[in-house]
């Protein structure tokens, strides 16, 4: 019998300081977009069997396509793990950051699981070639690949185990706009622990309090401590 998935799952936000006192006193995230992440291969399908001359034309067609996305649709990066201290270099200033730490649906089709393959996605142009006679390349071929892109980075990334949520820019009625950022709210026993990093100035007096005035009174704040024998961030 295949194990059954749990019903929900704990997930942590890094942030710096600034960042995770603005996301607890306005009680919302912020809601990242495709042109702000870091990895260049980001939702960027390889590609094979075009002639040279035709590469500059194909190459413009797939950053049309990123724009488009970019325009359509917004994510929440997370990790499942706190413990790893180069997340915490990396996306919490050094250990002086803070960990949102969120209790999170299960859901596969919500929530999406990053995998780490060592193969890039690559869309064969013969393949389209193929598929075009019948009309039915995009439903047989691109969109099937396109699934697959969205939950898939190289294999530098793993360290990071993350899970991202996608959010319908459009579509979503519960998203609020300002400042030129998206935001989605924070609903009550969603957030679980605020973690301050071993080196975050911010006081655990103050940030409980915060949480109080914006009704979050379930939420825990916890320091963190580096471990005394072994290579993990305890909490």
């Amino acid at each position: 019998m295949n194990a059954e998935i749990p019903k929900t799952i704990l997930l942590y936000r890094f942030l710096d300081a600034a960042a995770a006192l603005m996301t607890i006193e306005s009680r919302q995230f912020r809601i990242s977009r495709l042109r702000d992440l870091n990895d260049p291969f980001e939702w960027r399908l390889g590609y094979k069997g075009i002639k040279p001359e035709f590469e500059p034309k194909f190459s413009s067609w797939l950053e049309s396509v990123i724009e488009q996305q970019n325009k359509l649709f917004g994510l929440v990066c997370f990790s499942d793990t706190a413990k790893e201290p180069v997340l915490w270099s990396h996306y919490a200033d050094k250990h002086r950051g803070v960990v949102l730490e969120v209790d999170y649906l299960n859901n596969p089709e919500h929530v999406i699981q990053m995998r780490y393959p060592p193969e890039r996605l690559v869309m064969d142009a013969e393949k389209i070639l193929e598929f075009q006679t019948d009309e039915s390349y995009r439903k047989d071929y691109i969109l099937p690949l396109l699934s697959k892109m969205i939950r898939r980075k190289s294999p530098s990334w793993a360290y990071e185990r993350e899970y991202r949520v996608h959010l319908d820019l459009l579509q979503d009625n519960d998203l609020q706009i300002t400042g030129g950022y998206y935001f989605k709210r924070i609903p009550d026993n969603f957030l679980t622990r605020v973690i301050l990093g071993w080196k975050c100035p911010l006081e655990e007096q103050y940030v409980l309090k915060a949480l109080q005035t914006v009704g979050l009174n379930s939420t825990k704040v916890v320091r963190a401590k580096i471990s005394p024998d072994s290579y993990e961030v305890l909490f």
